[in-house]
């Protein structure tokens, strides 16, 4: 939450998961996002957006990220691209930091032709 003198600026948990969950999809290789079946942070997460966990702790975002690759992609790469990609996209578009980006690659897609991209 940020204040000025025109008033109170808020980002809702829930926007940085949507933030966070779309730069995970922009992904070459990443076939999509898988629910996360644990809470990892506990009960009181932030946002839950589906495969996305959240905990903003004074001013700093961790995220946990489940995905599916796609069969025949370098996964190693794919996982470190969508860290990389997700602490880009939430800092440049809240201007919040990012701490850590945990990459769970959950599954493997072995379809031949890359389905369109969903959540």
């Amino acid at each position: 939450m940020e204040n000025d003198k025109k008033g109170v600026i808020q980002i809702s948990d829930e926007v940085i998961s949507v933030i966070a969950a779309a730069a995970a999809r922009e992904i070459d290789g990443v076939a999509k996002l898988v629910p996360l079946n644990v809470s990892i942070f506990g009960k009181k997460s932030a946002g839950k957006t589906k495969g996305v966990e959240l905990e903003i702790k004074d001013g700093v975002v961790s995220a946990n990220v489940n995905i599916m690759a796609h069969y025949n992609c370098k996964v190693r790469d794919v996982a470190q691209k969508v860290q990389d990609n997700i602490k880009n996209q939430i800092e440049t578009m809240t201007g919040l930091n990012v701490g850590t980006v945990n990459v769970v690659v959950a599954d493997i897609d072995f379809q031949k032709e890359p389905a369109e991209k969903a959540e």
